[in-house]
Order: structure tokens, then sequence, then C-alpha cells
């Protein structure tokens, strides 16, 4: 039996772009998921995505010490664990 990974390679990359862009930078990027991508559907759910990962971006922005790379992909990786257990619900 395999183990689940303890680091969700997609919560690595968010925590990425979080800690190694500036707002602008991250607009830039959420600008072109949106241009290419291959369909409406898609072009609306990178937008919504994108639209989450500024805010986030923005919140952290706020507090008085920011969070490791480390801290951020673990608490990104539990996030998205919590959000497949409940259907993205």
């Amino acid at each position: 039996m395999a183990l689940a990974p303890t680091v969700d390679p997609l919560a690595a990359q968010m925590a990425q772009l979080l800690t190694a862009s500036d707002l602008d930078e991250l607009r830039e990027i959420v600008k072109r998921w949106m241009e290419t991508a291959p369909t409406g559907a898609q072009r609306r759910i990178y937008a919504d995505f994108g639209a989450r990962m500024i805010e986030l971006k923005q919140e952290l922005a706020k507090a008085p010490v920011q969070p490791s790379h480390e801290e951020l992909t673990a608490a990104l990786t539990m996030m998205l664990q919590l959000a497949a257990q409940h259907g993205g619900k």
C-alpha cells in the first residue's frame, strides 16, 4: 500500500507563486492562464482560482509575520486534502 505524499505538488506550486511573486506578477500570471485556457469553462475555473490566489496573497500581505514557504505549503496541502474529502464544497 502506497502512502499519500506529505506535500501536494499543487500546494507546493501555489506556495511558490504566493511567496516568490508580488501582487502585480501574480495578476499577470493569472491573466496568462486565462488567455491560454483551451475552453470557456477552463477560463472560468482559472479566473475563479486566480481570484482566490490574489485574495490570499493580499491577506497574507496584511499579516505581521509572513509564513515560510514550508508553512504555506503544509497549510495549502491540508486545505487541498480537506477540499478533496468534501468534494470541493
